[in-house]
């Protein structure tokens, strides 16, 4: 039982230091977002953008 327990035990340690190791060696890919030069964000006001004092 205790011999079972150990390498259960040791096969979880095995698994958390590779995935320990791939974390520090993983480098993500750079994605480049290409906007095109007539692009604008614009805003709309409305009447739900109203403020209302408080009195």
């Amino acid at each position: 039982m205790k011999k079972k327990l150990v390498i259960e035990l040791m096969i979880y340690i095995v698994i958390v230091v590779i995935g320990i190791i791939m974390l520090f060696v993983y480098e993500p890919k750079e994605v480049k977002i290409i906007l095109p030069q007539d692009f604008q964000i614009e805003q709309e006001w409305g009447d739900k953008d109203a403020v209302i004092p408080i009195e």
